[in-house]
């Protein structure tokens, strides 16, 4: 009896295996025809269909990661492509912000205010201080270099009437009835000039207050003392000049008045000073005004 290795034949009555064998070495039954086996178990070498292994890309694991791949690369596209109004904005290099919604806006988010934020407003008031000082500074200043020109003008109108009023009182002592008219114009001008004064802003002169009282006084004195003169030149020319000037009482007013006028103009010329250097403007002395 020989053994034939991949037989699977055993005998039915005691269970001994018989291989290819017609008679059960064992028990001695008879064996049938041998059947074709179910399954072999050669030891000789697999087929080639057997030793052959399917590639990477088609085994389970790899086709499992490669649809899960796909179908997030699908819904990514679809969740971008189905979103254009919601854009993520680059505003610095690695970061991605979102734009806000009103609710959490700058403007509207009480951790941005300013009032939440004393940090923040210490910084921007250090950082840009306020600008209201300067257009301040320089409007002040151009108001006070105006004023102090307007002041200039009135001050050159003075001089030239208080400069033609000798002229007139001599003619007006020679009996020259041009003399009288001339008188008239300059009291009617220093009429005007005190109105002026009254009216001028110094509000933005240094120590205009007092400036404007001291010339007020000098040109109201002045006006004074131009119609007492006026007043004595007319009745002098008119009575043939025979009256003596000195003793008239209108003449002697006017020459009081002159003097009040002349310690008003001491005193404007004093505040005056320092403001035609500042200005660059003329230095009016008492006697010129």
């Amino acid at each position: 009896m020989a053994y034939q290795p991949g037989s699977s034949r055993f005998c039915q009555r005691c269970g001994s295996h018989v291989g290819t064998l017609a008679q059960c070495p064992r028990c001695r039954a008879e064996q049938g025809p041998q059947e074709q086996p179910t399954a072999s178990f050669s030891t000789g070498p697999e087929p080639a269909r057997l030793r052959s292994r399917p590639p990477a890309w088609r085994r389970a694991p790899v086709l499992i990661s490669l649809a899960v791949a796909v179908l997030a690369f699908v819904l990514t596209w679809w969740f971008v492509t189905a979103n254009p109004s919601q854009p993520i904005q680059n505003t610095g290099a690695g970061q991605g912000v979102a734009p806000s919604s009103p609710e959490t806006s700058p403007e509207s988010s009480p951790e941005s205010s300013p009032e939440s934020s004393p940090e923040s407003s210490t910084e921007d008031a250090l950082e840009s201080p306020p600008t209201s000082s300067t257009p301040t500074g320089r409007s002040s200043g151009r108001a006070a270099r105006q004023q102090a020109e307007r002041l200039d003008e009135l001050l050159s109108s003075s001089n030239e009437a208080r400069s033609s009023l000798s002229d007139a009182i001599a003619a007006a002592t020679r009996c020259d009835p041009g003399g009288v008219q001339a008188i008239r114009d300059i009291t009617t001008s220093r009429r005007d000039q005190l109105a002026t004064a009254q009216t001028l802003g110094v509000d933005a002169l240094r120590g205009g207050a007092r400036l404007k009282d001291a010339l007020v006084d000098a040109l109201d004195a002045s006006h004074d003392a131009d119609s007492a003169f006026l007043a004595w030149a007319g009745r002098h020319v008119a009575g043939g000049c025979e009256a003596p000037v000195e003793g008239d009482r209108d003449y002697r007013r006017g020459l009081d008045r002159s003097e009040a006028a002349q310690e008003a103009k001491t005193r404007f010329a004093a505040a005056w000073r320092p403001i035609a250097e500042t200005y660059d403007l003329t230095v009016w002395k008492p006697d010129q005004i």
